[in-house]
């Protein structure tokens, strides 16, 4: 019997869409900063702020638990604060989990996307955010696929290998920082921004590109916003 080879996950840790999330925060960040990446993978945003301040304390949760050993060994090697690794579930409660935490910034790329309720994750960092602490994120942009119904402020889609996102409208996203309460800082939509050969994929994803069934990594807004 022929042996079915797996599709390679490309070893890169820096995905484009990493950088204008870390450009945001990189004057602000400052000696001994909170900091909680969701979805950290093997280091993530963190990796860029720690180059510039490495004094920082972080928190960093993610479903894979292979990247999270790549992200602990970085992270002993490049951060002279404090820092913990969590392995998580999808659905993770932030505020009961972090609850008693407070952080100065908070750090989600790519991620929020796979979230069963996006809203309720964006309201819930509110509530585990020090008072004038940053949330910088991005978005998928639901006017990136042709799959997405243009009207719609936001969709849920599925794509046809079974990966499921969340697209966002811009005049959402504002409506909906402006109803938790935070203060919009930046939002600027990246063209193709996670795209390229060299991304972090899982199998099923690298097997849709490869089979032109789909790509669900394009356009995303970056959005900046502090707690008032």
């Amino acid at each position: 019997m022929r042996k079915i080879k797996k599709p390679k996950i490309p070893d890169e840790t820096y995905w484009r869409g990493q950088k204008p999330v870390a450009n945001l925060i990189l004057k602000k960040i400052k000696k001994n900063n909170n900091v909680l990446e969701m979805g950290i993978g093997k280091g993530g945003v963190t990796k860029y702020l720690l180059k510039k301040q490495p004094f920082l304390n972080v928190v960093g949760f993610d479903i894979n638990e292979s990247s999270l050993k790549k992200a602990n060994d970085f992270l002993k090697k490049n951060c002279k604060g404090k820092f913990k690794l969590l392995k998580t579930s999808q659905d993770i409660s932030l505020v009961k989990k972090f609850g008693r935490e407070k952080f100065d910034f908070v750090i989600s790329c790519g991620v929020l996307d796979y979230s069963k309720n996006p809203d309720n994750v964006i309201k819930n960092i509110k509530n585990i955010l020090k008072p004038d602490g940053f949330f910088a994120f991005t978005l998928f942009d639901n006017l990136s696929s042709t799959d997405y119904k243009g009207k719609i402020p936001k969709q849920m889609y599925i794509s046809k290998a079974g990966i499921k996102t969340w697209g966002y409208r811009d005049f959402y996203i504002k409506k909906l920082l402006k109803k938790i309460g935070f203060k919009l800082h930046s939002i600027s939509l990246f063209k193709r921004l996670h795209t390229n050969t060299h991304i972090e994929l899982s199998h099923t994803e690298i097997k849709a590109i490869r089979n032109n069934l789909d790509d669900p990594y394009d356009d995303h807004f970056v959005i900046l916003v502090s707690k008032k």
